[in-house]
């Protein structure tokens, strides 16, 4: 019986700090504060993408999460932006993302974080860009894949209904995160 309540205790602390990660704020690009927990849960996959307007494979990423979000927003997924800066994975200049924002045509939300706060945010480590989190329509986060997303892969991804975490690796990584063999 003492296990079974230990096990209570710790299912229910790890719940809360969960969900005390999409509770925390972060700047939009509007100036405005939000969490995630304006997004996540609601019915709808989100796409937590982690980028840098100055990292090429995040570049190349970009279209495929435009066109998706532009896609799906009004029936089934959106897309979030957490911008940092690349290389020092601090926080992004406002104004440098705004024209960034402007000159790609980026309409789903913005915001700027560090990878400390990006971490903290989607509750696990922020050590590469691109990342994106994949949270599924009640709000489970269900995959993690490290590197470039391709608009295949997001439309394979929300038309999964599996519910277990896992982390896979994108066919194109920045060659200094790859994991060694």
């Amino acid at each position: 019986m003492p296990y079974i309540v230990s096990v209570l205790i710790f299912l229910s602390l790890t719940c809360s700090a969960n969900a005390a990660t999409l509770e925390t704020l972060i700047e939009g690009l509007d100036g405005k504060q939000y969490s995630l927990s304006n997004y996540i849960g609601k019915g709808k996959w989100v796409v937590v993408n982690v980028w840098g307007t100055d990292c090429p494979y995040c570049r190349a990423e970009l279209d495929a999460l435009i066109d998706f979000h532009e896609d799906h927003q009004d029936k089934d997924a959106i897309v979030i932006g957490l911008t940092l800066d690349w290389p020092t994975f601090d926080f992004p200049d406002k104004e440098e993302l705004q024209e960034f924002a402007l000159d790609y045509f980026i309409e789903y939300p913005l915001m700027l974080v560090d990878a400390k706060l990006a971490g903290e945010v989607v509750g696990k480590e922020v050590n590469m860009i691109p990342l994106t989190f994949f949270y599924n329509p009640a709000g489970d986060l269900v995959l993690r894949l490290n590197g470039v997303v391709t608009s295949a892969q997001l439309e394979k991804i929300i038309k999964n209904d599996s519910v277990r975490y896992e982390v896979e690796w994108a066919d194109d990584v920045p060659p200094e995160f790859m994991p060694e063999k």
